[in-house]
């Protein structure tokens, strides 16, 4: 997960033809880090839309980065947390 967050204000000087593959290996990398099978297209969805709020003058890619650190802190104190994407889900939501 620490991969995603140190590559995502990559995602602002990535060439627009390279951006969706470097979108579509991070959104991978954070599905698989959350055990999240399914999660992949969700996962890029996200990106996409931290992304999106960033180009529009939002501070969307670090409030993900944030998000994303929070959930890592959870995951290692909180050893019962059985569905850690939910969780990310669910404050994302909430933001």
């Amino acid at each position: 997960m620490q991969d995603v967050v140190f590559l995502l204000p990559t995602l602002l000087e990535a060439h627009k033809s390279k951006r969706a593959a470097l979108v579509g290996m991070m959104g991978a990398a954070l599905a698989r880090d959350l055990k999240d099978t399914h999660g992949r297209l969700y996962s890029c969805k996200v990106i996409w839309q931290a992304w999106q709020a960033e180009i529009e003058g939002h501070d969307g890619l670090q409030a993900l980065a944030v998000e994303l650190q929070r959930l890592e802190v959870d995951r290692r104190e909180w050893k019962g947390l059985g569905r850690p994407a939910a969780l990310l889900a669910a404050r994302l939501r909430a933001a």
